[in-house]
């Protein structure tokens, strides 16, 4: 279902960004894009205690996961927990489809997922995984209330490094977890919706689209880009000057997965439209695409698509970028709505 009733619904194209992320303009959404959260271009792993794109973004699943989350899929025949995690990962990789750099890694046997602790000094630092994966209680987690799975993300005020190795405008995202009401219910099988539930892998794919720092469409329009005025045309993005030819634009995708469903459940819509990439594209772009249909962890490296010039780019830059010292912020974001 989607998350307006289409008599209430203008015709909808365009993508926005975090809502708080102004650029300390408010009144001005022109500016925007200029303060957007990002995962950093930087090599290596949250297994060395460095957080970014390099090895994947790295994601980790709580233990209980499973036994928490199985109990409440009302399917006639509810998946086990080997399918869900492929559907987990399957939901990551449709962020990462004909994208040579942005792809997603389970780390889970070697890293375990963690919430930051409750008075936490600085959470924004990262606690577990990059991207970690939870069941809870509105009791235990009350910002999951009402919700049927809720996202928070933290960044630091550091600029983050773009995909062409060279410092870009922004902040740099650190860590990002995605929280399942356990007070919802889902359903697994796409072909045989559930009223009033949601569907697992729509939902996640929905949520991930936060841990990358898109918002809802259609929760505000009046912050909405496109480069036209046509609904379904792709948003071409400049690799080198991302923001050139976007523009403010009111209307929103219906088909959009970043859409809100204001208070419904997720029904089944287990793919990006095209102004979903467009957000993408806007965030990581690429100046070349490459086409694959590899799961995303068993994709190329991407230092072999870029070349030895640009690994020495990345560490040069990342050294300096380690040693900056810079206020840091903590972000909480509520996202899709759930039953």
């Amino acid at each position: 279902m989607l998350g307006c009733w289409l008599l209430l619904c203008s015709p909808a194209f365009g993508f926005v960004t975090d809502d708080l992320l102004t650029n300390n303009t408010p009144n001005n959404f022109a500016d925007d894009l200029q303060d957007a959260a990002r995962w950093s271009n930087v090599p290596g792993s949250v297994l060395s205690n460095i957080r970014g794109l390099g090895e994947g973004l790295e994601y980790a699943i709580a233990p209980d996961f499973c036994s928490q989350i199985i109990p409440l899929f009302q399917d006639r025949q509810p998946p086990n927990c080997a399918q869900i995690e492929q559907e987990i990962q399957k939901a990551f990789d449709h962020w990462g489809e004909n994208h040579a750099v942005l792809n997603f890694t389970p780390v889970t046997a070697s890293l375990a997922a963690q919430l930051p602790p409750n008075g936490a000094s600085e959470p924004w630092r990262g606690f577990g995984a990059e991207i970690d994966l939870f069941v809870q209680s509105p009791d235990d987690y009350p910002l999951v209330n009402n919700f049927g799975a809720y996202t928070s993300f933290w960044y630091t005020n550091q600029r983050p490094i773009g995909l062409q190795g060279q410092p870009v405008s922004g902040k740099t995202m650190t860590s990002a977890d995605i929280i399942f009401n356990n007070r919802s219910c889902y359903f697994f099988n796409a072909q045989q919706p559930i009223s009033g539930c949601n569907h697992f892998e729509s939902l996640l794919i929905h949520e991930v689209g936060h841990a990358l720092a898109l918002d809802h469409p259609n929760e505000f329009p009046q912050r909405n880009f496109d480069t036209d005025n046509t609904p379904g045309n792709p948003i071409p993005i400049d690799c080198q000057q991302p923001t050139q030819n976007l523009k403010l634009v009111s209307q929103i995708d219906v088909a959009a997965i970043m859409n809100s469903h204001l208070g419904e459940a997720a029904g089944p819509q287990p793919q990006l439209s095209l102004d979903d990439i467009g957000g993408r594209n806007f965030l990581y772009p690429l100046c070349q695409t490459v086409s694959s249909t590899l799961p995303s962890r068993d994709r190329p490296n991407p230092w072999q698509l870029f070349g030895g010039l640009l690994v020495a780019s990345f560490c040069c830059v990342f050294g300096v970028a380690k040693i900056m010292q810079q206020r840091e912020k903590q972000r909480r974001k509520k996202r899709r709505t759930g039953f």
